[in-house]
């Protein structure tokens, strides 16, 4: 025991530290225990988390298969996408079909003759633009019709239907040059001239059809293809409704030349949603066995291990995977026709084989297994988001543990009073046998002293 070496005023003793001690006797016990049950709660609460995040991992792997449009899809694929590529949608019939880009869309650019720089003048009047239907006229008034202003005038025109003016100069001097903003033969230029003042600007017509001042120097032509013989023409390079559900875009043209296109179920991406939620099933069970596991060799256990909440939602769970799909009417109305078995330690594994096989020979009926009304995707949506949902049963435990929590914190407060009571109480006593010892020390060397002053006392010092 270690000894005492602070003195009390009268007694010797060093009363903080025994107090301190005593107090700590009376903390200690009850502040671990609550301090071990929080610690216990909080993990609990943190394991709840997790189950309640591989549940929400699982529940979106079955987004796209609850989808009945994800088994609709077809795939399109070219033979050469630095000619075409193509996308389709449902509407698209599986099948192969030749493909022929013979020519890509292009816009329509005029020039003018030559002349000395950007500052000359051409004229006065009015320019009518027409595209197709469309028309559109700049006034260029005198004083305002060099070669730059009228470019100018073009380009802010308000109502310019499609057509850009440049300068572009040469060895032989600036020329003005119109072009179209969108490809296709549909959007060839015409100018029409109206001269109302300084002459010059009748230099600026062109008629695609007629002898012109301006000189075209690039067509104004449409992407054209052929497929299957039959031939299609688009002002874009993009071509649509020529086979039903799908999009041709040509990139470039390669006359004569065929090449294939291929339109075919899209199993590929239905493998991959369907291989994606196997992966995220098999996290929820790993998750399931850690946190309800039991060691027997180390006498160690899960932090849910024995947990009702927790056996209900892996019973849930499992009960939905190994229930057959009612009301297909056909075979195939269960995972292990897909070749989805359960493996080690209740996950599930792929026969990969089996499962291309199934999407190869009986492709529409797997929609049934997931996206119905009673398909696996369809009825584990559920089921998860009945248990994750607020005032589901894992909101209901986690606030339970919340609550505990709070009630711990009521009872340190309660803890921190009752010590602080117990202190004062044990500086009152310990103060007052401060004082009597101090006290009775007193006595006892006024009685020597007297006793010393008596005649033939022992207490006479020699």
């Amino acid at each position: 025991m270690a000894s005492v070496t602070a003195s009390g005023i009268g007694s010797g003793l060093d009363i903080t530290s025994i107090v301190s001690q005593l107090v700590n006797a009376e903390r200690a016990p009850q502040e671990n225990r609550l301090a071990s049950k929080e610690a216990l709660i909080q993990a609990r609460l943190s394991a709840y988390g997790s189950l309640k995040s591989a549940l929400t991992t699982f529940q979106s792997s079955l987004s796209s298969l609850k989808n009945a449009e994800t088994f609709t899809k077809r795939s399109a694929t070219s033979s050469d996408t630095s000619v075409f590529t193509a996308t389709s949608t449902a509407a698209a019939s599986a099948g192969t079909y030749s493909v022929q880009v013979e020519q890509l869309a292009t816009k329509h650019k005029i020039a003018s003759a030559a002349y000395a720089d950007n500052a000359a003048v051409v004229g006065a009047g009015d320019l009518t633009f027409t595209q197709g239907t469309e028309s559109f006229t700049v006034t260029i008034a005198d004083g305002a019709n060099s070669l730059q202003e009228i470019r100018d005038a073009i380009n802010s025109a308000e109502d310019n239907t499609g057509v850009t003016a440049n300068i572009v100069t040469d060895e032989d001097g600036a020329h003005l040059v119109f072009s179209s903003t969108n490809s296709g033969a549909e959007n060839a230029i015409k100018v029409d001239v109206v001269e109302s003042g300084a002459t010059g600007l009748n230099q600026l017509a062109f008629d695609p059809n007629n002898a012109s001042p301006m000189t075209e120097k690039a067509a104004a032509l449409d992407s054209k293809i052929i497929v299957d013989g039959f031939t299609a023409y688009s002002a874009s390079q993009k071509f649509e409704g020529m086979i039903e559900g799908v999009t041709i875009d040509v990139k470039k043209a390669e006359p004569g030349e065929t090449f294939s296109l291929a339109v075919k179920l899209d199993t590929a991406s239905v493998k991959k949603s369907i291989e994606g939620f196997v992966s995220s099933y098999n996290t929820l069970v790993t998750t399931l066995n850690d946190l309800t596991a039991y060691d027997s060799e180390a006498n160690t256990a899960g932090l849910l291990q024995g947990d009702s909440a927790t056996r209900s939602v892996a019973n849930k769970i499992r009960q939905e995977m190994g229930t057959i799909v009612s009301g297909l009417g056909v075979e195939l109305d269960s995972l292990a026709e897909l070749g989805i078995t359960t493996g080690d330690k209740g996950k599930i594994e792929i026969d990969s084989a089996k499962l291309t096989s199934v999407l190869d020979t009986d492709f529409a009926n797997i929609a049934g297994v997931f996206s119905g009304d009673n398909g696996y995707a369809t009825r584990l949506d559920s089921v998860i988001g009945n248990i994750t949902a607020g005032g589901g049963i894992l909101d209901n435990r986690t606030e339970g543990l919340k609550a505990q929590v709070e009630r711990i914190a009521e009872q340190r407060e309660a803890l921190n009073i009752r010590v602080a009571a117990i202190e004062a109480r044990y500086q009152a006593q310990f103060s007052a046998l401060d004082t009597l010892l101090g006290q009775l020390n007193n006595t006892g060397t006024f009685l020597t002293q007297q006793l010393a002053n008596l005649p033939g006392s022992v207490f006479k010092s020699n």
